[in-house]
C-alpha cells in the first residue's frame, strides 16, 4: 500500500504521519488483529509477497499480531517471511497498545526489527560448534553427543554400529604436497564417505585425519558391507597434485553397539580394531563382534596403550645438546622421546619403550621419531640431530628408504642427520647392522656407535664398520672417578679412537669429578645433565 491513505481510503491524519515516520516497518492494527493502516517501509517490506509461502507466512504474520493485540499489553514475537531471491527474512516484532482519538479503530501499533544478519550470525556460530571447518561434517562434539543419543535409543530396542576410520598414508601425502593438498584430499575423502552413508548415519571428522560414523538400527553384517565398499572405493580413488597421483586408503574398525555400553569404552574398543587394522598392513576394515574390550592381558592393555599413542600423536621429541668443550657451544642434539598419558603427564622411555619393542611396535615408533625430526631439521636450518635406533629397527630394512623419503620431501641435507646403534646391537646382530648400514650411509647420513664399553671386540667393530663418531658409556667413564690411572686408560682409548679419524663423545656426565677429568682427558665433545638437560625444542 502507498503512503497517501488508511485502509478504508482516508486521507492521512496526524497520527498517520506519526506512523510514517517511523524508521522502521509499522502499522496500526484494530481490535481483531487486522492492520489498519501501514507506513512505506512496512509496505516496502511486504509488497513482494505473493507466492502461496509468501501469503502463509503474512498469515503467521496477522496471527501473531493478533494474539498481541488480544493479549490488551505489550508483546513480542519473531516470523519469518520468504523473500523473492529466495532469501528469508526474519523479523522480530513489537506490539504495544495505543488510544487514538483520530483512529479509534486502532487499538494497537505494531513495530518490526528486521534481524535476519543476527539470526544467520548465530546460526553461523551454532554450525560451527558442531561442525568442522574444513569439511562440513560434524565435529567430535557433535559426534560424541550424536552417539550418546544413539546408544540410549539402542537401549530401547535400536541396536547400532559405530564405524572410526583413518586414512592410510596421509602423513606422508600432506608432508609432501603441503597443507592446501592435504586439506584438499580430506575434503574429497568426506564427500566419499558421504556417497556410502544412508540418509540418518551420522558421518563425522573427529581428528585430523580420522573419522567416524554412527550407524542406527543397522546390524553389524550391514555396517561391515558399507565399510567395505567404503574402503575399496577409497583404495580406487586417486588424488592427483602437482601432477603426481596419490593413493592413500583407509582403514577402519567397526564394533556394535546394544545400549549397554559406556561411551569412551565403545570409542576405545572401535578404535582398538582400528589399530589392529593398521598394524595388519593397513587398507583393511577390522570387526569386532562386541562394542566392550574384552578384559586384556598386560600384553594386549599395553600394546593398546602404545597404539593408542601411536595414532593419537601423543609422542613428544626432547632434544638432549652434545657440547664441544672447551666453548660449551652445542654441536648436535640427541632426539628422545616421552609419551603423554591419559593424565597429561610426560612418561620416561623406561615405561613404555620396553613393551614397544617387545610388542613389535618399535618400527611405528621410530618412524614417528624419524618424521618428527626430520620436520625439526627442516624448520631450524643450523640444526643437527641423532636418532636412537633399536635391534628391531636394524632388522627394518625398508627404514631406510623410508629416511630417504621424509629427507627429501623435507629438501634436508642428509648429513645433519645421525642414527645411533648400541654397541650391543653391533655386537650380537653385526651382519644385520653391516647391511642396515648398507642402506643407510649412502644416503649420507651419519652413523654413532653408542655405549662404546672399549674393549678387542669394540675396537673390531670401529674397524670392520663405517661409523662416523663414538659415544663412550657411561661405566667406563666411572673409571675415571677411581685414581689418575683411569684418567690415563679413557685417554688412551679416546687416542685410539681418534686415530681411526673418529669423533669421540663421552656421553651421561652426570657427576663434575667426572667431567673435570673429561676435560683433562682431552674430550671435545660431551653429553649428560651435568653440561645440558634434555629440552622440547633443540635450542
Amino acid at each position: 500500500m502507498g503512503d497517501e491513505v488508511s485502509r478504508d481510503g482516508r486521507a492521512p491524519t496526524d497520527v498517520h504521519m506519526v506512523v510514517q515516520s517511523v524508521p522502521l516497518p509499522a502499522c496500526l492494527c484494530n481490535s481483531d488483529g487486522d492492520i489498519i493502516y501501514a507506513n512505506a517501509l512496512w509496505t516496502e517490506a511486504f509488497h513482494h509477497l505473493s507466492a502461496e509461502p509468501a501469503q502463509e507466512a503474512i498469515k503467521d504474520l496477522h496471527i501473531a499480531i493478533h494474539r498481541a493485540v488480544e493479549s490488551g499489553r505489550s508483546s513480542e514475537f519473531e516470523v519469518t517471511v520468504p523473500g523473492s531471491d529466495d532469501q528469508s527474512r526474519t523479523f522480530a516484532g513489537h506490539c504495544g497498545p495505543v488510544v487514538l482519538s483520530e483512529e479509534p479503530s486502532a487499538t494497537a501499533m505494531c513495530v518490526l526489527v528486521d534481524i535476519t544478519d543476527a539470526r544467520r550470525r548465530e546460526a553461523q556460530l551454532a554450525f560451527m560448534a558442531t561442525h568442522d571447518a574444513l569439511t562440513g561434517l560434524s565435529n567430535r562434539r557433535m559426534f560424541e553427543d550424536s552417539l550418546v543419543r544413539s546408544v540410549a535409543r539402542a537401549g530401547r530396542g535400536r541396536s547400532g554400529v559405530l564405524m572410526m576410520i583413518d586414512i592410510d598414508n596421509f602423513k606422508s601425502y600432506n608432508d609432501a604436497l603441503g597443507h592446501n593438498q592435504g586439506d584438499q584430499a580430506l575434503v574429497n575423502f568426506a564427500l566419499l564417505l558421504q556417497t556410502h552413508v544412508r540418509a540418518g548415519d551420522m558421518v563425522a571428522r573427529v581428528g585430523g585425519d580420522e573419522f567416524g560414523v554412527v550407524f542406527e538400527a543397522t546390524s553389524i553384517d550391514e555396517a561391515a558391507s558399507i565399510g567395505e565398499r567404503m574402503r575399496k572405493a577409497a583404495a580406487e580413488e586417486t588424488f592427483v597434485a602437482e601432477a603426481r597421483s596419490f593413493e592413500l586408503g583407509m582403514s577402519a574398525g567397526i564394533v556394535p553397539f546394544d545400549g549397554s555400553e559406556e561411551i569412551q569404552a565403545l570409542i576405545d574398543a572401535a578404535d582398538s580394531a582400528l589399530y589392529e587394522a593398521k598394524d595388519a598392513g593397513r587398507n583393511r576394515v577390522i570387526v569386532r563382534e562386541t562394542g566392550v574390550l574384552p578384559s586384556p592381558d598386560i600384553d594386549a592393555r599395553a600394546a593398546y596403550r602404545i597404539r593408542k599413542a601411536l595414532l593419537s600423536g601423543s609422542f613428544r621429541g626432547h632434544y638432549q645438546p652434545v657440547v664441544r668443550l672447551p666453548e660449551g657451544s652445542t654441536s648436535y642434539f640427541e632426539s628422545l622421546v616421552r609419551m603423554v598419558s591419559d593424565e597429561g603427564e610426560l612418561e620416561m622411555p623406561a615405561s613404555f619403550l620396553p613393551d614397544t619393542e617387545r610388542l613389535g611396535l618399535m618400527g611405528r615408533l621410530t618412524r614417528f621419531v624419524v618424521d618428527q625430526v626430520v620436520e625439526t631439521l627442516a624448520t631450524m636450518s643450523n640444526v643437527r640431530a641423532s636418532i636412537n635406533i633399536s635391534g628391531s629397527d636394524i632388522a627394518d630394512s625398508s627404514l631406510p628408504e623410508h629416511v630417504k623419503e621424509r629427507l627429501n620431501s623435507r629438501n634436508v641435507d642428509p648429513s645433519r642427520l645421525a642414527f645411533e646403534v648400541p654397541e650391543r646391537v653391533v655386537t650380537t646382530q653385526a651382519d644385520a647392522v653391516r647391511a642396515w648400514l648398507d642402506r643407510i650411509k649412502p644416503l649420507g647420513c651419519k652413523v654413532v656407535l653408542d655405549r662404546f664399553g672399549g674393549g678387542s671386540r669394540g675396537l673390531e667393530l670401529l674397524r670392520d664398520l663405517p661409523f662416523d663418531q663414538v659415544k663412550i658409556d657411561v661405566s667406563v667413564l666411572a673409571r675415571l672417578t677411581e685414581d689418575d690411572g683411569g684418567t690415563a686408560y679413557i685417554e688412551a682409548m679416546r687416542r685410539v679412537i681418534e686415530t681411526r679419524g673418529l669423533e669421540v663423545v663421552a656421553s651421561q656426565i652426570e657427576d663434575p669429578r667426572v667431567l673435570e677429568r673429561v676435560r683433562r682427558a682431552g674430550f671435545g665433545l660431551v653429553q649428560g645433565f651435568d653440561v645440558g638437560r634434555p629440552r622440547s625444542k633443540p635450542e
